[in-house]
């Protein structure tokens, strides 16, 4: 599976918005969604701040 359909579908399961998402992994929305369609490849640390991100609870 690609990270960006990962991403999405965790994502997705918990409810959260990419907003969500941004504010607490500190990545830009549009970016976050260029992971998910597959425009572009993150670095090895951005899925680590997503996962530390995801993991918040609110």
């Amino acid at each position: 599976m690609v990270i960006g359909d990962r991403l999405h579908e965790l994502r997705e399961q918990k409810s959260f918005s990419q907003g969500h998402i941004e504010k607490r992994a500190a990545l830009l929305r549009c970016y976050i969604s260029r992971v998910e369609n597959g425009h572009t490849v993150p670095a090895i640390e951005t899925p680590e701040k997503l996962a530390r991100g995801e993991s918040v609870q609110i």
